[in-house]
């Protein structure tokens, strides 16, 4: 038996069809065209779906308890108010289970991952734009209208504008798209990383302020919920060794003693922890 799982990002879209001790047994990967995001992430799907007996997704945006965008911002034209369990259950013919990308990350990272064996756990991804989500005595909080743990979007970090339309949100400080805007030239994120290793002083700078400001939501988050562990992953946090001074820094300075044994560490499931935790939601659905 196995279990297709499906992360639908601002940048790529990454696939995996797992068995059910979620280990992967093949990939699909795409960028994410502008416009057809669901349209693609569909025809991988058919493509990979195999003996799959159901379909788990990991999508961007507040998802609301029926599985549709309840939320988004502008990197995701015409997504919010897309009904993804019902296109995608039409187009597959198969049980579909749709969650917030975090979320789906973290619950990957808690079932075969960093997380695992943690009651009080969360996670932060860093990508393209910033999520979070929230593990609290076993269990993942998705709130009233499925937006728990959006620490990306919080503010208190200065006055930079947001995708969002708001300003001064950890997004618009930290994430892949503001550390590009902030460098001041039209490179991605990880050419920036690569100029920083090679000792450009810019890079260095805007990586440091990024990293001190994950530190800042890491330690409000770690205070607020009294958490075990802060599990790190996205594109950006490949460059961990970038951030992780000024961000340990940061949460060492801030957080009360109850927190300092606080664990931090990057994603164990690599680049596709958000699809195979999504694929763990359908086997727990099933």
């Amino acid at each position: 038996m196995s279990w297709l799982g499906v992360d639908i990002g601002g940048t790529k879209i990454q696939l995996v069809r797992c068995d059910d001790d979620l280990r992967v047994l093949d990939s699909r990967r795409a960028e994410s065209p502008r416009g057809k995001i669901l349209a693609t992430a569909v025809e991988l799907a058919a493509e990979l779906a195999g003996d799959a007996k159901g379909i788990g997704i990991g999508a961007a945006g507040v998802i609301d308890p029926s599985g549709a965008v309840a939320a988004t911002t502008e990197v995701f034209p015409g997504w919010e108010g897309t009904r993804l369990t019902d296109v995608v259950s039409r187009e597959l013919g198969l049980p579909v289970v749709v969650d917030n990308d975090a979320n789906a990350f973290l619950h990957g990272e808690a079932t075969a991952g960093a997380a695992r064996g943690y009651r009080h756990a969360f996670g932060i991804t860093v990508g393209t734009g910033i999520g979070g989500a929230v593990i609290s005595d076993g269990v993942l909080l998705r709130g009233a209208s499925g937006g728990a743990g959006e620490i990306g979007h919080t503010p208190g970090f200065g006055d930079e504008p947001c995708t969002c339309g708001a300003r001064g949100h950890l997004e618009s400080i930290a994430s892949g798209l503001s550390i590009s805007r902030r460098y001041g030239q039209a490179v991605s994120a990880a050419v920036i990383a690569d100029r920083a290793r090679n000792g450009d002083e810019e890079a260095r700078r805007v990586f440091a302020e990024a990293g001190a400001a994950l530190g800042q939501a890491v330690a409000v988050v770690a205070t607020v919920l009294d958490s075990q562990i802060a599990v790190l992953g996205g594109g950006v946090a490949g460059a961990w060794d970038l951030l992780e001074p000024t961000c340990r820094a940061t949460v060492q300075a801030t957080v009360l003693p109850t927190n300092a044994d606080l664990v931090i560490e990057t994603a164990r499931l690599g680049a596709h922890a958000v699809a195979i935790g999504a694929a763990a939601l359908a086997a727990q659905a099933s």
